[in-house]
């Protein structure tokens, strides 16, 4: 074993736990410098039997402390990805691929695989497929077809959405996840082909409107196949980059919703000629009405002829805080900022974590880890909510057996 390696699973398996080395180290039967050695890849050796201890407290298997997780070798990292610097990149998949072996642990611990009917398709899901529109079309009007194949679908007609995270889910059967990724990586997904499971991973932002954007973003991604395609990261848009860009624009704002929502201003004329030219109050409205950002709603106002560039240009440059300050809804705003800003764990990975903590298959702190949050508060919380668990069932490694064969091996 190297021994190096061996010490880095060990804490992050315990920091992902939530528990110090002094918390760690009598649970184990070590004590707390044996455990800072170990860590640290400074103890000349470790046994089986010392690392299946601190396995069974941190509710690990001893394979993932010795060998690592296999899930990690086998994801599927959105090759857009492939742009950031590797220190980012290594970041960023860290946490999903976390959610991923989780996930994977809870199928070895033999926990329900709630939220799928018998055939293991996700609750609420789409069946039919949503026709994708003509590659050979411009990226603007495949995105802004695709939208409108969706919108059809779902029979939202010109409505706003509600959920973009949750929309996503629907028609993909994807989980969704928002964490806190380094700065740059707004969004981007990681497969499990071997389980089936497709995780889309959202930045947290103080910008609750860019990040309901970046969901949609990334649905356009999942729907037109290329998840595993490559694309950029560094503010240059492919033509792949440009169509999800439009897709999420039209999905979010869809221009005959625009026009719908208008339809009282409307003057004596017909068409666009109709509408009087929107001042900054009337697109902030607009804005707020379908949770987008300022720029969105000019994007689709000046395509719809009801501003000129010119126009568009005099009336950029404010942020959603400053119009919500500005026009009423100041307290609304900072609420869906605050929400944004907190990490949210996949909800059908932490519905299943709730189930095997009542089933006895996984303790609270594996909860926790989920949540992103002290061991005590969920603990409070589960309690509360009558969520008790069954008598633990963990099968531990025979330690005894592992011992026999790696001297046979020898």
């Amino acid at each position: 074993m190297d021994l190096g390696k061996v010490g880095e699973r060990v804490r992050r398996a315990r920091e992902a736990s939530r528990y110090t080395q002094r918390e760690l180290a009598p649970l184990a039967g070590l004590s707390q410098p044996t455990l800072a050695r170990i860590e640290a890849g400074t103890r000349s050796r470790v046994t089986l039997a010392e690392l299946d201890r601190i396995a069974e407290v941190l509710e690990v298997s001893l394979r993932e402390l010795t060998q690592g997780s296999s899930v990690r070798s086998r994801v599927v990292v959105a090759a857009r990805m492939a742009d950031v610097d590797e220190a980012t990149r290594e970041a960023a998949l860290g946490a999903v691929v976390d959610l991923l072996v989780l996930d994977d642990r809870m199928d070895r611990a033999g926990a329900s695989r709630v939220g799928t009917d018998e055939a293991g398709r996700r609750d609420g899901l789409t069946t039919a497929p949503v026709d994708l529109p003509d590659s050979a079309l411009p990226p603007e009007d495949q995105g802004a077809r695709l939208a409108k194949a969706v919108r059809d679908r779902l029979d939202l007609a010109g409505a706003p959405i509600t959920d973009a995270a949750e929309l996503l889910e629907r028609l993909t059967g994807a989980d969704t996840a928002v964490l806190d990724l380094p700065e740059g990586v707004d969004g981007f997904s990681v497969a499990d082909p071997e389980r089936g499971v497709l995780v889309v991973a959202l930045a947290t932002s103080s910008s609750p409107e860019r990040q309901r954007f970046t969901s949609c973003h990334e649905l356009g991604h999942v729907l037109f196949g290329d998840c595993a395609e490559a694309h950029r990261t560094d503010g240059d848009c492919t033509p792949k980059e440009r169509r999800c860009d439009a897709f999420a624009r039209h999905l979010l704002a869809p221009t005959d919703g625009i026009a719908a929502w208008l339809r009282p201003l409307e003057g004596g004329g017909s068409g666009a000629a109709a509408v009087p030219e929107p001042d900054l109050r009337t697109c902030a409205l607009l804005a707020r009405h379908f949770r987008v950002s300022l720029p969105v709603v000019l994007f689709q106002l000046r395509a719809m002829g009801l501003l000129t560039t010119a126009r568009v240009q005099a009336l950029r440059g404010q942020t959603g805080a400053q119009l919500a300050q500005r026009f009423g809804w100041g307290p609304q705003y900072l609420a869906e900022r605050d929400a944004a800003l907190r990490p949210k764990p996949p909800r059908r990975i932490l519905e299943r974590a709730v189930q095997a903590y009542t089933e006895g298959r996984v303790g609270v702190r594996v909860v926790a880890r989920l949540a992103g949050e002290g061991v005590g508060e969920v603990q409070a919380r589960l309690d509360d909510a009558g969520l008790t668990p069954a008598p633990q069932q963990v099968r531990r490694a025979a330690v005894s057996d592992l011992l026999a064969r790696a001297q046979h091996k020898g």
